[in-house]
């Protein structure tokens, strides 16, 4: 399974580093940890415009595709949460262990979409890397990935949901398709803050510019970018966080209009905003 996803992984990426970063951040009484499992750039023949000499110029700004693979980390006191679990499981059980957190005592994972960025980190040395995680996947992911050997290492764990179903009492599931059929964000919830972990709703800092720029990997391009563009719009300019799995520096901050795009403002865990 390691032989495959590093297959996989070469058609999508150019070379990347694997140096695990985190931030720590609370959200109401909740813990947050975010970890950055691997810095890394989009290979930029993946991109896609509607104007060819428009997106050369896109791409030949300064780390346009610059990018990362973070993984989200909750405590809430009662639950030890996973958000996706990235793509090097060494990697993640290292961290982990960095900030005191056993892997037996991960209880809840939820997957936002089965690319192997997202799910590598469930396996590690072809078991399972959490033993008493409930592993939520959107039934529509299930479904076209019956094969996975996701789910056959957590035979009994695996739990689906339904859209815009509450996971937990303070994690809310929220339907995102286009970058694959069950793409599926999660809101998280405590003491009136919000903060949405949306998954691969953007992939590149280009994107904030024009979020109308997409990768060929998208299972569903137009889906995907309407939903992008939705995503974008409803969350700008909000109180609430967003927790992006291929965003810079960790990967948490909140997103404002800006002109005809968007800029994103980074958590600062020094000031604590």
């Amino acid at each position: 399974m390691k032989k495959v996803f590093s297959i996989i992984a070469m058609l999508f990426f150019t070379a990347g580093l694997f140096a695990a970063d985190t931030m720590n951040m609370k959200l109401g009484k909740f813990d947050v940890t975010a970890i950055k499992i691997q810095s890394t750039n989009h290979n930029k023949k993946l991109f896609r415009y509607k104007d060819e000499k428009k997106l050369e110029e896109f791409l030949n700004q300064k780390d346009s595709t610059e990018s990362a693979i973070n993984v989200f980390y909750v405590d809430t006191g009662d639950h030890k949460i996973l958000f996706d679990t990235g793509i090097n499981a060494q990697v993640l059980l290292d961290t982990l262990k960095s900030i005191n957190v056993e892997p037996k005592s991960i209880d809840t994972i939820c997957i936002t979409h089965m690319h192997y960025d997202h799910i590598a980190g469930l396996i590690y040395d072809y078991n399972k890397t959490f033993p008493k995680a409930n592993v939520y996947i959107a039934q529509e992911e299930i479904d076209a990935n019956k094969t996975s050997e996701i789910l056959l290492a957590y035979p009994n764990r695996i739990k689906t949901f339904k859209q815009n179903e509450k996971i937990l009492p303070y994690i809310q599931s929220v339907p995102a398709f286009g970058h694959t059929l069950g793409h599926t964000m999660f809101e998280v919830t405590s003491e009136g803050q919000t903060m949405l972990v949306w998954g691969d709703i953007l992939h590149a800092p280009i994107q904030f510019q024009d979020p109308n720029i997409y990768l060929t990997y998208d299972t569903d391009p137009i889906q995907a970018l309407s939903t992008r563009k939705k995503v974008m719009q409803d969350y700008a300019d909000t109180d609430k966080y967003i927790a992006g799995a291929h965003l810079l520096n960790c990967g948490i901050g909140k997103l404002q209009k800006d002109n005809t795009g968007y800029k994103f403002i980074f958590f600062n865990s020094n000031s604590g905003k």
